[in-house]
């Protein structure tokens, strides 16, 4: 059912844009995967997916799959806490705030700013979770699940167009009030001004998006310039073999492109 929720939401932005209301671009990726550095990933996989509904993918123990979205763990002892980073926290809405902090805060996260209702948006909180990732929780009813990613930047509309350029995307407010990037699977990217430090060695490694032709991808973005970090290597699972390469983002976020074999979720 979420399922079929985030497909119709993204589906009516689409409408919306064709008419002229939002600005989209031409090429959309879907948003793919969240990779996040911890101590001990099958224990903080296990957090997640108890926490926010996810489950097991992959036949791998240190990953989750939260709505079409993948949580991935890799083992990192001293990752630097995600608050004023490039990326600086992700979102998750759920449909009882109060219930979910007393939740949270009973298995190891902290509240770092209590609730408060926004008007025009909706209640939110900010907690911390075990492992040093700031977390964004949002009750909005229209978007149950994982809900966004908020990035940091000195100049946020021209972030907003980097990532528009290299992953395409539906342009339009978040609830009229917060302007953001909408992707498919129901994931909204958003930007704070601020300076962010690079991603790598934080708590939020890297961000993902889904390709579905990744060698002409890979093309491309050298063809515009992007910085290639590494790749394309294949990786195989007991659903299927990805392939994969990483780039330089915008604002120092490391960025991976995968394209999955069409037996994997």
């Amino acid at each position: 059912m979420q399922r079929l929720a985030s497909t119709v939401l993204f589906a009516l932005a689409l409408i919306a844009a064709s008419a002229g209301a939002l600005r989209a671009q031409s090429e959309t990726m879907m948003y793919d995967h969240i990779h996040l550095a911890v101590p001990n990933p099958p224990q903080a996989a296990a957090w997640y997916s108890q926490h926010f509904g996810g489950e097991a993918v992959d036949g791998r123990d240190e990953r989750t799959l939260i709505g079409v979205t993948r949580f991935i763990f890799r083992e990192e002892a001293n990752a630097r806490p995600s608050e004023g980073g490039a990326v600086d926290h992700l979102g998750f809405s759920v449909p009882n705030l109060d219930a979910k902090l007393r939740e949270l805060q009973a298995t190891g996260a902290t509240i770092s700013s209590p609730r408060r209702d926004v008007e025009g948006l909706f209640p939110l909180a900010f907690v911390v979770d075990p492992w040093g990732v700031k977390l964004e929780i949002v009750q909005d009813p229209h978007h149950l699940g994982f809900h966004h990613i908020h990035l940091r930047s000195t100049d946020p509309e021209a972030t907003l167009q980097s990532y528009l350029k290299l992953f395409g995307g539906v342009r339009t407010p978040l609830r009229g009030r917060l302007d953001g990037i909408l992707y498919p699977g129901n994931v909204w990217v958003l930007v704070t001004r601020g300076e962010g430090f690079p991603t790598a060695g934080s708590a939020i490694d890297h961000l993902g998006w889904r390709a579905l032709q990744i060698l002409p991808k890979l093309e491309q973005f050298r063809g515009e310039g992007v910085n290639v970090q590494r790749g394309p290597n294949d990786l195989t699972f007991e659903n299927g073999t990805i392939t994969v390469f990483f780039i330089d983002g915008p604002n120092g976020a490391t960025i991976e492109i995968v394209q999955r074999a069409p037996t994997m979720r």
